[in-house]
């Protein structure tokens, strides 16, 4: 009897426990809301434009339909209106009140790990550490961490909040075995960009050099982004103080001081080490002074410097020179007594000779018999004239002109490639021959001037070295490769990766840890989702990252697709990096327009990455990123309704609008792809004065390396390449990559 009563208190007591455990649980599961899906979008490199006026280079913002996307620890990524918790002492703590949010459903399923009521109460212990970690209460959210997260697939998260939101150099050597016992590569990788700024600031810069190995991150030579640079920055101020830095070191922070706009704020550290040195003077400023006034865009800065400067010894020439600021065209009324007058007018007139170099070559005489300018200081105006008139539709005797003036020893590497351009232009095949042996190491593996290189050599008649020249091009899938692939009668070197047949949706992933996190921020809907994509993406085995991209193709989840193939640099996966969204759209407005699908889909997924909700920072809009005013123009014209902007982000409405658009165009430059995008993206008011107006038969290959505009030159390289690509993702079958009449074509 007393054993019978004893197994009673026992059955009771778990009874009891599992109750406690689990009722928060049971009322999430019984407390069902709607899931918001997770929407994601993309940076664009390029902004659109289809009216008249060309877009200047700018970067399309982030944006989403349901929600703000956040960095990695930042409070806009988690969910509104999410659950309160009050918590007392840890010996008297009372059952926290969990109150479901209205956008998060507890209980939905995470495909890859099972949904049991212990893991939806852990997805609402995770939801109040996080709220707790965010709003500077560590001690709480580690407390839950400890005792309730610990085998919860986010929980390393709380481990990287605690470090990242609150550094301090006292963390160090928790950062050091988070960075030596962690699997997450990509949070180890942001602690350590959060922590060589922290121990940095600290002084403690042999700490800032092992966070990055004792390794340089990122060669200078390469076209670095801003974040890039100011890590690069921390790399050489580190190694200054420890004594080992090398010339590179001041060489890079005299190039991040000089570059007209700000330099970052991690470089100020360097930039001070490198004032110390020395190297931060009057002439370096003066030096800095003299390239703004130069430039057209940089006026703020120039007024800026020019205050600074005057209490030096150059106070007198800076403010001579500003007051013709706007006035440069009349530096012949200039004064001309003095040091500081003559320099001010060597300043002014090189903004003459930068700004209208035609007018100013005209006058170039006469400044030399009133200024008497010394060789080095003509020399100084010949390159600022040279590199005007690179920089423009220049006649053939301007061209010579420059030959004849601007010395060998003044050909930067700028003016080198827009000689370059103007040699291709006129077909001088001998100094495009010899201009490419001058270019960096880092230009001449560029595909464009490769190609070059080779069609120069074949045309000066050594064939069969042009041919093996043009054979290795032809290797690359770009448009300049396509197109010598093309020139060659050799196949398109496509290069199509596809996913293994022993790849398996959801098998091979299942014990992926990233892959699961990736589902269960998803579920709470938390842009970090983002952060374990790239994960997967960079760090899974390939048959683990193609199954997730699979996986984002067939469920809609297009914007992951394309940024699984951007962050795993897995460039033959065309499957995932140009997917065919709203085909049924695309194709019915083909048919309506006589629009080839293929060329939409080029078009689109250069514009938008098919996202149909972005929105550039000048006002373009969708998938096919139309201005509002374009929009409104199509739709008078074809008698359509049209009630602004937001008619854009719906996909049909953009599609319609877009594919009538690019009809128009088509139709206005004689159904020819190469100025029809062209026009697209610059406006069509532009593409007549681009095209030759000498006579001079010009092909393809010519007019689209001298489109003036970077943005668009790259815009149309890559819709051609699109469009081949989206022709043989559709129809399996491979296109001409120029039609022939765009090959006959007189540009």
């Amino acid at each position: 009897m007393k054993v019978s009563k004893f197994f009673k208190y026992l059955l009771l007591s778990v009874s009891l426990v599992f109750i406690a455990q689990n009722i928060g649980g049971a009322y999430a599961a019984s407390s069902e809301v709607k899931v918001q899906q997770h929407k994601t979008s993309k940076k664009v490199n390029d902004k659109r434009k289809n009216t008249s006026k060309n877009n200047k280079n700018s970067n399309s913002k982030k944006s989403s339909k349901n929600k703000k996307n956040s960095k990695p620890g930042s409070s806009k990524g988690r969910a509104k209106n999410s659950n309160t918790t009050s918590y007392k002492s840890s010996t008297n703590e009372s059952r926290p009140s969990y109150v479901s949010s209205s956008s998060i459903d507890l209980a939905a399923t995470n495909p890859l790990y099972p949904t049991t009521p212990k893991l939806v109460n852990q997805r609402k212990y995770f939801l109040d550490a996080e709220r707790a970690i965010k709003s500077g209460d560590h001690a709480t959210a580690l407390r839950l961490r400890n005792d309730q997260l610990s085998d919860y697939p986010l929980s390393i998260w709380i481990d990287y909040w605690d470090l990242a939101l609150d550094p301090s150099p006292n963390k160090f050597s928790r950062v050091e075995d988070f960075i030596r016992n962690s699997n997450h590569h990509e949070l180890v990788s942001l602690l350590k960009k959060v922590y060589v700024d922290v121990m940095a600031q600290a002084g403690r810069y042999k700490d800032v050099l092992s966070l990055m190995d004792n390794t340089k991150p990122y060669d200078e030579a390469l076209d670095l982004k801003e974040s890039e640079k100011a890590y690069l920055c921390r790399f050489y101020e580190a190694s200054w103080h420890l004594n080992k830095a090398d010339a590179s070191a001041s060489a890079f922070a005299d190039r991040m001081f000089k570059q007209l706009k700000p330099y970052p704020s991690g470089c100020s550290g360097l930039i001070y080490m490198w004032g110390q040195h020395g190297y931060l003077n009057d002439n370096t400023r003066l030096s800095k002074f003299e390239d703004a006034f130069i430039n057209r865009n940089y006026g703020t800065t120039a007024r800026s410097l020019a205050a600074n400067l005057q209490t030096s010894k150059y106070a007198s020439t800076v403010e001579k020179a500003m007051r013709y600021y706007d006035k440069y065209t009349d530096v012949l009324d200039m004064d001309t007594a003095g040091q500081d007058a003559h320099r001010a007018a060597i300043i002014v007139f090189k903004r003459f000779a930068r700004l209208h170099p035609r007018e100013a070559k005209s006058q170039l005489e006469s400044f030399y018999s009133r200024f008497k300018p010394t060789s080095t200081e003509k020399n100084d105006i010949i390159k600022e004239l040279s590199y005007a008139f690179l920089n423009s539709r220049i006649s053939a005797s301007e061209l010579d002109w420059v030959d004849k003036n601007l010395p060998a020893t003044e050909l930067t590497e700028d003016i080198k490639l827009l000689r370059m351009r103007k040699a291709v232009w006129y077909a001088q095949w001998l100094a495009v021959y010899n201009l490419y042996d001058e270019l960096s190491e880092y230009d001449k593996r560029e595909i464009n001037w490769r190609y070059w290189k080779a069609r120069a050599t074949i045309e000066l008649g050594q064939k069969s070295e042009g041919i093996r020249l043009m054979s290795e091009v032809a290797k690359d899938r770009s448009f300049f490769g396509f197109l010598a692939a093309s020139e060659l009668s050799q196949d398109l070197p496509f290069h199509h990766e596809r996913i293994s047949q022993t790849a398996k949706w959801p098998q091979t992933v299942k014990n992926n840890a990233a892959a699961i996190r990736f589902f269960e921020f998803r579920n709470l809907n938390n842009s970090n989702a983002n952060v374990e994509w790239r994960e997967i993406a960079k760090y899974s085995s390939t048959d683990e990252a193609m199954v997730m991209a699979q996986w984002a193709l067939d469920t809609g989840n297009i914007n992951y697709a394309i940024s699984f193939v951007v962050a795993s640099k897995r460039w033959d996966a065309l499957d995932y990096r140009f997917p065919t969204a709203y085909l049924d759209l695309y194709r019915k407005y083909s048919n309506l327009t006589d629009v080839p699908l293929s060329f939409l889909y080029g078009i689109s997924r250069q514009e938008s990455m098919l996202n149909p909700v972005i929105k550039s920072p000048v006002g373009a809009v969708g998938l096919m990123q139309l201005m509002p005013e374009t929009a409104r123009l199509v739709s008078r014209k074809n008698s359509w309704a049209y009630d602004g902007t937001a008619d854009l982000v719906v996909p049909e409405n953009n599609i319609r609008l877009g594919s009538a658009y690019l009809r128009d165009m088509l139709n206005r430059f004689d159904n020819n792809r190469i100025l029809a995008a062209a026009a697209y993206n610059a406006g069509p008011n532009r593409i007549n004065y681009w095209k030759s107006q000498d006579g001079m038969k010009r092909d393809t290959a010519m007019f689209v390396e001298n489109i003036p505009f970077k943005e668009t030159r790259l815009y149309v390289q890559n819709v051609l390449l699109y469009d081949v690509i989206y022709h043989k993702l559709l129809t399996g079958k491979t296109s001409s990559f120029l039609k022939s009449h765009e090959k006959k074509y007189i540009y």
